[in-house]
C-alpha cells in the first residue's frame, strides 16, 4: 500500500518540474523507512500469529483438563499419590491459563506496535508530502 502511494507521488513529481534524480533522492529515505516499518510489522504479525496459535492450544488443553476434573466425583477419599496427581493437574491448568493470558497480552502488544508502525509510516509520508510542497 505504502509503495503504491510512494510510486504515485514519484509519478506526480516526475511529471512536474523536478528532475527524476531529485525526486528519487527525496523519496529514497522515506521509502527505506517505510520498508523497515513494513518488515517490522510483518515480523510482529508472524509473532502474533504464533502466540495466538499457542494460546489456542493451551486453551484446548485447559478445557480438556477442566472436563476431566469436572468428571471426577466431588467428594472422595484420595490416596496421597492420587492427591498429588490432582494437585499437579490443577497447577497445570492454572499455568495454562496464565500462559494463555500472557499470550493474549503479547498479541495485543504486537497489534499495538503494528498500529504504531503504521502511524509512523503515515507521518513519514505526510512529512515528505509537506516537504515537497515547500
Amino acid at each position: 500500500m505504502m509503495r503504491l502511494i510512494i510510486s504515485a507521488l514519484s509519478l506526480l513529481f516526475v511529471a512536474g518540474c523536478a528532475t527524476k534524480t531529485f525526486v528519487n533522492q527525496q523519496i529514497e529515505p522515506v521509502s527505506c523507512k517505510v520498508d523497515i516499518l513494513e518488515s517490522k510489522e510483518n515480523k510482529l504479525e508472524t509473532r502474533t500469529s504464533g502466540l495466538e496459535s499457542r494460546a489456542g492450544l493451551l486453551e484446548t488443553r485447559l478445557n480438556a483438563l477442566e472436563t476431566q476434573l469436572n468428571s471426577l466425583p466431588k467428594t472422595f477419599d484420595l490416596n496421597p499419590a492420587d492427591r498429588s496427581l490432582l494437585n499437579n493437574a490443577t497447577e497445570m491448568g492454572r499455568r495454562a491459563t496464565e500462559s494463555a493470558d500472557r499470550s493474549e497480552s503479547a498479541a495485543k502488544a504486537a497489534a499495538a506496535s503494528a498500529a504504531t508502525a503504521e502511524q509512523a509510516a503515515n507521518k513519514a509520508t505526510k512529512a515528505f508530502e509537506l516537504g515537497q510542497k515547500k
